[in-house]
């Protein structure tokens, strides 16, 4: 298991994403600096940059099935003093640690390293400002 730093972009952490499966999927893009850069590549990760606010960063995710269609269990979300936080939806530029395993996978002739999201500490939380109607 791997604790990267960074910033939060995009994170759904108490509603799974349903964009791309329909199951859904816990997901955050962590934002990296030097140190967490290599962390990440060090345990085999791709590091993505879109020329956005995100820099370089990592897509860290949980499916809400697995492939043998039990379910997992959501990744648990804590404050800074490591209390659980119950929906409370993380806003963009959040710094937060977060802790990951890796697997290897291979899928229609392409293989890789990715991370299983396990738990996210929020450090200094920027509340989620949703789209004014």
């Amino acid at each position: 298991m791997s604790v990267i730093q960074g910033k939060a972009y995009w994170a759904s952490l108490i509603n799974p994403n349903t964009t791309f499966d329909s199951d859904g999927t816990w997901s955050i893009d962590v934002s990296l600096d030097e140190k967490n850069k290599k962390i990440a590549e060090a345990d085999g990760l791709a590091i993505k940059n879109k020329n956005d606010d995100r820099g370089d960063f990592v897509s860290i995710k949980r499916n809400v099935k697995r492939k043998d269609g039990n379910l997992n269990s959501a990744p648990e979300v804590l404050d800074a003093q490591k209390r659980t936080m119950m929906n409370t939806l993380v806003g963009n530029g959040s710094k937060v640690n977060v802790l990951y395993t890796t697997y290897e996978w291979k899928y229609k002739g392409r293989s890789g390293v990715s991370a299983d999201l396990k738990k996210i500490q929020v450090v200094d939380l920027v509340p989620y400002q949703g789209d004014a109607d």
